[in-house]
């Protein structure tokens, strides 16, 4: 049972919030304390509004109700593709993502030092800081993390949900195992700026933050307010290469790698048609696409004390 003790830190005067719940994510369902929640809320001082949206749309509106009410705070009960529907809505407002984790893997999370624990989460939060970040787009889409092309998000579109639900972010390493032997490169056609180019690519991931799926770092220099995608596109031209870069994404070491592209960019046009695209872990649709920024456009709610690592990029 999640208990609410009667203190935690403050903000600042008569703030107020919304709280959003997404009862098909993983760890939260029909016995999430949302009630409780916005007694202890409310018991210091933050007026809470509680919706629990059905859908992405229905959860990128009701983010949206809460940045036209002037919310100083949208706490998201869900995972990180629960915060990049949500964080859709409160784009350029003055109103901060709080994120609960509580779905599969909560890299957003982790690379800011959120606990899991919900009482944890929330006194966190109201002790705080607001920080401004860049917001991924992808052909109208937003995303908070990354972008995949390729075989990751052949993955993310195949992976059983009823799997996801049983044994989390493990599910994408089974799923992957399976589609591992048929997996291959092929053509890729990208433009990055003026300029045009061509591999033979089994992935590319385009990072705005670091921690990759909650376990690898594609990008381990990437900064989620620089106005800077982190581009690396895995281009293994034998078995051999592949083992190797495979090695080499496990112990953090792709730069230097003859089979790693890497690059950073404010923007980037895949070309080529059907190749399948994740955005934060859901699967987005096919390519050709466009992938950019909205530079320093989102409020998330940090923990107070030194700025998280991926978050310090050159001032405005």
């Amino acid at each position: 049972m999640v208990r609410f003790g009667s203190k935690a830190p403050q903000m600042h005067p008569n703030p107020t919030a919304t709280l959003l719940v997404n009862l098909a994510a993983r760890g939260v369902g029909a016995k999430f304390p949302a009630e409780r929640l916005q007694a202890y809320l409310q018991r210091h001082g933050i007026e809470t509004r509680v919706e629990f949206p059905d859908s992405p749309l229905a959860m990128t509106r009701a983010a949206s109700r809460a940045a036209n009410r002037g919310d100083a705070l949208l706490f998201v009960a869900g995972g990180d593709g629960t915060l990049r529907v949500a964080a859709e809505g409160i784009e350029r407002s003055d109103t901060a993502l709080a994120a609960l984790p509580r779905g599969t893997v909560n890299v957003w999370a982790r690379e800011t030092g959120i606990p899991r624990g919900l009482r944890a989460a929330v006194d966190t939060h109201l002790g705080g800081q607001s920080v401004a970040i860049d917001l991924g787009v992808a052909d109208g889409h937003r995303f908070l993390l990354m972008a995949g092309i390729g075989f990751d998000a052949a993955v993310t579109r195949d992976v059983s949900k009823a799997l996801k639900r049983r044994i989390g972010d493990l599910a994408y390493v089974v799923q992957g195992a399976r589609m591992l032997p048929a997996a291959a490169g092929q053509s890729v056609r990208w433009v990055a700026g003026d300029s045009a180019h061509e591999a033979r690519v089994t992935m590319m991931v385009l990072s705005n933050t670091r921690l990759y799926g909650g376990r690898v770092r594609f990008s381990p220099g990437a900064l989620a307010d620089d106005g800077l995608l982190d581009m690396v596109a895995l281009a293994p031209n034998s078995p051999g290469a592949a083992l190797r870069v495979s090695a080499r994404l496990l112990l953090g070491r792709l730069r230097g790698d003859s089979a790693v592209l890497d690059a950073a960019v404010p923007e980037l046009v895949v070309e080529t048609p059907g190749l399948p695209v994740q955005l934060d872990g859901d699967y987005a649709g096919v390519t050709p696409m466009r992938f950019g920024l909205r530079p320093r456009a989102l409020l998330v709610r940090v923990p107070a004390g030194p700025l998280p690592p991926i978050i310090g990029g050159p001032s405005s």
